[in-house]
């Protein structure tokens, strides 16, 4: 999927909160492409410093949905690897 598609699917599905959905029409209206395509040309990578970016609504974006994503993420990857013993994880900002 690339750019442009993402970004339609954001600011049409449902799933995505009303205030998002608008942040990201505010900028179809500007005609800000350039935005659009870094906001959504990848997903946020996770590096050795974490999850860690520029705030607002997008794929490459800290966001809600981004968070989400890697806490689903980092479940599955404990629920495969935990053999059946309690998990607990941290969870910290700066």
């Amino acid at each position: 999927m690339n750019a442009m598609e993402r970004f339609e699917q954001w600011c049409n599905n449902p799933y995505f909160d009303q205030a998002t959905r608008a942040e990201l029409r505010a900028l179809a209206e500007a005609g800000d492409t350039k935005e659009i395509e870094d906001r959504f040309y990848r997903d946020l990578a996770f590096g050795t410093g974490g999850l860690r970016g520029i705030l607002g609504a997008g794929s490459n974006r800290m966001n809600l949905y981004t968070v989400r994503k890697a806490t689903q993420g980092l479940a599955n990857y404990l629920l495969k690897h935990a053999n059946g013993k309690p998990q607990s994880v941290a969870i910290a900002h700066d």
